[in-house]
């Protein structure tokens, strides 16, 4: 394997909507793919029960990580009840000490959604913990300090600014399929999700100079760099 990326998301769709695209580039290129689901989203439907709808969406989360060639998981939080304390925290400090990531994407950290805000929070304090020997995890080994990226997302657009671009050309049609494996991703929520990350992907094609692209924001400290001459 070249590598391992893990992609954690607040709810069911959020990860494939806002970077699947990225996670899959990186599957086609040998790297180990994994998405992480804080919660199912199952609060989500207007009509149907969270247990009703929870399952539909862990039938179409299976099917987008299938998909995408990405391992799926699933976190045993409730959906609009995400907290940052020592617990979630814990359990995703888990998975990443057992996965090892390279590289991990997550939500920016503002947004008109409490639990994308409490997922950023969560897997910085879980790269902490993992990253530190000096906790005890299961008795895991501590694991490498990733890069962490952040993935641009509708609800989490305050202060977001792309910095890093990634081209999904090749691999937009795959992406799309496990974009509208989500009832939601077809439209059906009322939502135009597809319009909007369609849109977006173009957008930021263009800016540079392909056909499509996803991109991401880093911490300020990342944006550094070090020249001898201009």
């Amino acid at each position: 394997m070249q590598g391992c990326i893990v992609a954690v998301g607040a709810h069911a769709a959020d990860v494939e909507f806002m970077c699947g695209a990225t996670l899959l580039k990186h599957a086609v290129n040998g790297w180990d793919v994994h998405i992480i689901h804080m919660t199912l989203g199952e609060k989500g439907h207007p009509e149907l029960s969270p247990c009703e709808y929870g399952a539909q969406k862990r039938e179409e989360a299976e099917k987008a990580a299938r998909l995408l060639k990405a391992v799926v998981h699933f976190m045993p939080f409730k959906d609009g009840e995400l907290y940052v304390g020592d617990e979630p925290a814990t359990e995703l400090a888990k998975l990443i000490r057992r996965l090892r990531p390279n590289v991990v994407l997550t939500h920016w950290r503002m947004s008109i959604h409490e639990d994308h805000i409490a997922t950023h929070r969560i897997v910085h304090r879980a790269i902490f913990m993992a990253s530190n020997p000096h906790f005890e995890i299961d008795g895991l080994k501590a694991s490498p300090y990733p890069r962490l990226y952040y993935a641009e997302n509708w609800e989490d657009a305050e202060g977001f600014v792309p910095f890093v671009y990634v081209d999904i050309t090749d691999v937009f049609s795959e992406w799309e399929k496990a974009f509208k494996s989500y009832a939601i991703g077809r439209g059906e929520a009322g939502f135009p999700y597809w319009d909007w990350y369609l849109a977006t992907a173009r957008l930021r094609g263009i800016e540079i100079s392909v056909m499509y692209a996803q991109a991401f924001a880093v911490e300020i400290h990342r944006m550094r760099r070090v020249a001898q001459l201009l």
